[in-house]
C-alpha cells in the first residue's frame, strides 16, 4: 500500500538532508523526575551522560526535566568538567523532603544553565540550600567552579528555591561560600534558612557571588525565633562574616530583598564581612530591607562599597535598627556612590543614617550627575545623609559627604536629619540629626562633640536639607556650614525641624542670563563676525558644560588662557560653540593644556567647518 504523501515527503527530507551531508537535528532528552534520582554528568569528551535507577543513556543535546504533578523526593545531581555549558531545563519541577540531600546540585568546573519552565519548586533538608551551588577550590586555594545561571529564554518560568539549616535559597549549602551565580530571567522566589542567604552565601560565613541582570526576583535571608540570632542577608552573604559580591543590573527588578537578623537585604552578613555591591543598568530594587542591624543596602557588619549609577531606581531601602538604608549596619564603614541619572530613596532604621552610617559609623557619601535622592535619617539622631547617630568626635572620625554635578547634569537632594532619640520618661536623650552631615549624640557629657562633617557642595545643585531638632541642616553639631562657589542655576534650601527657612548667603544663585548679552558677559571672552564686528551671544551652564550660542551662520568665539583657568575654577569642563551652522565641544582641560598665561584660543564656525587656533597653532584635533 502506497505511505500517505506527508510521510513520503518526510522521508525525502531525511535523506535529501543526508545527501547534502548535512546531520539530521536531535532533540532535548526528557526525563521525569517522578521515576527516580537523576545524576547528568559531562566530562572532557563533552557528552552528557544521564542516569536514572539502573538506565544509562550518553545524550549530546540538552536535558529536559520534568514534573510528575505530585511532590518527589528525587533529587536531580549535575556535575559538569567540560569547557562546554551544559544546559538543563526544568519543567514543573517539584522536589522536597530529600532526606538530607539538595534537591538540586550543581559542581564541576564547567558552566550549568538552568531553563525554567513553567512551576518549579526546590526545598532543601538537612544542611543543603534549595539550589545548590557551592563554590570548589584547588588544592592551591584558586577557585574552580563554573558559574551558575539560571535563565528563562521563553519568559514561561518560575522557581521557588528554599534552603534548610543554614543553606541558602539558591547558593551555598551550611557553612559553604556560594559559586559565581546569575540569574537573567524568571520569576524567582528564593528563601534561606536560619543564617543561610536568600541568594548567596551559605550560613556561618558562606560568601556570596552572585549577579541579576533580568526577571522578577524576591530574595529572603534566613531569620530565627530567637531575636539575637544572626541570619542571611537577602542577596549576598551567609550570617557571620558572609562577604558579599552582588551586581544587579539589566533589566532586573528585586521586588523583594529582605535580610535576616544582622545581615542587609541587599549585601554581607554579619561581623567582619565585606561588601561590594553594584546597582546599574536599568535595573529596579522595589523594597530592600535590612535585619536588625543590617542596612537594606550595604554592610551587615563592617565595611565595603556601594555603587549606584546609570539609569537604576531604588525605590525603598530602609535599614533595621542601628543601621543605616544604603551604607553601614552597625560599626560598619561603607562607602556609597551614587552617579548617572540613577534615582534613590532610602530611609535609616533607629539611630541609622538614610545614606551613610549605622549606629556609631561615619558617612562616606558621593553623589554626583543627574541623580535624584530622597534619604531620611532614622529617629535617635542619624543624618539624612551622613553619620549615623553616637559618633563621638576625634582624629580618625569624620564624616565625608560630596554633591556635585557632573556631564551627566546636576543632583536633585532631599535629606532629612533623624529625631531625637527618646527616653522612657518622654524626655529626649540626643539632638536630631542633621539634614546633611552629623549624627547626633546620644546623652552626651558636657563638652562632648559629634564628629565633624567634611561637606563638599560643588557645580550646579539642587538641595533640600532640613535639620533634625536643635541640629544643622548642612553641618555638625548644630553649626551650619557655609557653602561658596556654585554655580549659576543652583538652590540650597535649609530647614529646620520646625520647617523655618534657615538658608544662608550664597545658597541660591540666580540661574544664568539666558537673553542676548554683549561681548562682556565672560570677562576675556568675545564672539565676533567674519569682519571683526562683535556679536551679541549667550551663555547657559548646563551641570559642567558651559555653552556659548551666537545665532550667525560664521561666527568666532575668542578667548584667553585665563578665561578657561576661571571657567574651570568654576567647575566647567566642558565648552559648547553653537552657530546657526554647527555645534562643536572641547574639553576644558585639554585646551589649557595645549595653552599657556597669555594664550589667544580662536574658534571658528562656518557652513562648512569647525577650526581650532591657539596662538596661531591648530588643534582641530580637540573639537567633538
Amino acid at each position: 500500500m502506497a505511505r500517505p504523501l506527508a510521510q513520503r515527503l518526510a522521508a525525502l527530507t531525511v535523506v535529501a538532508a543526508l545527501m547534502a551531508g548535512l546531520s539530521v537535528p536531535a532533540f532535548a532528552a526528557t526525563y521525569n523526575i517522578g521515576d527516580g534520582s537523576i545524576t547528568i554528568e559531562a566530562n572532557g569528551d563533552g557528552t552528557a551522560k544521564v542516569t536514572q535507577n539502573e538506565t544509562v543513556n550518553e545524550k549530546d543535546d540538552d536535558v529536559i526535566v520534568k514534573g510528575s504533578g505530585e511532590t518527589t523526593s528525587n533529587v536531580i545531581e549535575v556535575i559538569n568538567n567540560t569547557e562546554d555549558d551544559l544546559k538543563i531545563t526544568l519543567s514543573d519541577v517539584d522536589i522536597a523532603d530529600t532526606k538530607g540531600k539538595a534537591p538540586l546540585s550543581v559542581s564541576g568546573t564547567g558552566d550549568t544553565t538552568i531553563e525554567l519552565d513553567g512551576n518549579n519548586s526546590l526545598t532543601g533538608s538537612g544542611w543543603s540550600a534549595g539550589l545548590e551551588r557551592n563554590e570548589e577550590k584547588d588544592s592551591d586555594g584558586n577557585v574552580t567552579s563554573g558559574k551558575l545561571t539560571i535563565q528563562d529564554e521563553d519568559k514561561n518560568g518560575s522557581l521557588e528555591a528554599t534552603g534548610n539549616y543554614g543553606g541558602a535559597g539558591i547558593g551555598g549549602g551550611n557553612l559553604k561560600n556560594s559559586g559565581e551565580i546569575e540569574i537573567t530571567g524568571g520569576t524567582i522566589t528564593a528563601t534561606g534558612a536560619l543564617d543561610g542567604a536568600g541568594i548567596g552565601g551559605g550560613g556561618s560565613g558562606g560568601d556570596g557571588t552572585v549577579t541579576i541582570s533580568g526577571g522578577n526576583i524576591t530574595a529572603r535571608g534566613g531569620s530565627s525565633d530567637n531575636p539575637k540570632a544572626i541570619c542571611g542577608a537577602g542577596i549576598g552573604g551567609g550570617g557571620g562574616y558572609g562577604n558579599a559580591t552582588v551586581t544587579i543590573t539589566g533589566d532586573a527588578v528585586i521586588e523583594e530583598a529582605t535580610g535576616g537578623g544582622a545581615c542587609a537585604g541587599i549585601g554581607s552578613g554579619y561581623y567582619n564581612s565585606k561588601t561590594d555591591i553594584t546597582i546599574s543598568g536599568n535595573a529596579e530594587v522595589k523594597n530592600a530591607q535590612g535585619g536588625a542591624q543590617g542596612a537594606g543596602i550595604g554592610g551587615g557588619g563592617f565595611g565595603g562599597t556601594v555603587t549606584i549609577t546609570d539609569n537604576a531606581k531604588v525605590d525603598n531601602a530602609t535599614g533595621g535598627e542601628g543601621a543605616a538604608g544604603i551604607g553601614s549596619g552597625v560599626l560598619g564603614d561603607v562607602t556609597v556612590n551614587i552617579s548617572g541619572n540613577a534615582t534613590v530613596n532610602a530611609e535609616g532604621g533607629a539611630n541609622g543614617a538614610g545614606i551613610g552610617g549605622g549606629y556609631a559609623s561615619a558617612g562616606d557619601v558621593t553623589i554626583e550627575g543627574g541623580t535624584t535622592v530622597k534619604a531620611e535619617g532614622g529617629v535617635g539622631g542619624g543624618a539624612g545623609i551622613g553619620g549615623g547617630a553616637d559618633l563621638e568626635a576625634d582624629e580618625d572620625t569624620q564624616n565625608r559627604v560630596t554633591i556635585r554635578s557632573s556631564e551627566d547634569g546636576s543632583p536633585d537632594v532631599t535629606a532629612v536629619g533623624g529625631a531625637p532619640e527618646p527616653g522612657e520618661d518622654g524626655t529626649e536623650l540626643s539632638k536630631g540629626g542633621a539634614g546633611i552631615g552629623s549624627g547626633a549624640l546620644i546623652g552626651p557629657d558636657e563638652g562632648d562633640r559629634e564628629a565633624d562633617a567634611i561637606i563638599s557642595i560643588e557645580g550646579k545643585v539642587t538641595i533640600k536639607s532640613t535639620a533634625g531638632k536643635d541640629n544643622a541642616a548642612i553641618g555638625a553639631n548644630g553649626e551650619e556650614q557655609v557653602i561658596e562657589g556654585l554655580l549659576p542655576g543652583s538652590s540650597i534650601d535649609r530647614r529646620d525641624a520646625d520647617g523655618n527657612d534657615i538658608s544662608l548667603p550664597g545658597d541660591k544663585q540666580q540661574p544664568a542670563d539666558s537673553s542676548e548679552q554683549n561681548s562682556d558677559a565672560l570677562e576675556g571672552l568675545t564672539v565676533t563676525d567674519a569682519a571683526g564686528k562683535t556679536l551679541p551671544y549667550t551663555v547657559e551652564w548646563q551641570g559642567s558644560t558651559v555653552v556659548v550660542t551666537a545665532k550667525y551662520p560664521f561666527a568666532s568665539l575668542q578667548m584667553t588662557h585665563e578665561t578657561l583657568l576661571q571657567l574651570q575654577k568654576q567647575g566647567a569642563q566642558t565648552l559648547r560653540f553653537c552657530t546657526e551652522s554647527r555645534t562643536a565641544s572641547a574639553s576644558v582641560a585639554e585646551l589649557l593644556n595645549v595653552s599657556m598665561a597669555g594664550a589667544k584660543i580662536v574658534w571658528s564656525h562656518d557652513g562648512a567647518a569647525s577650526a581650532l587656533q591657539v596662538n596661531g597653532a591648530d588643534h582641530n584635533e580637540l573639537l567633538k
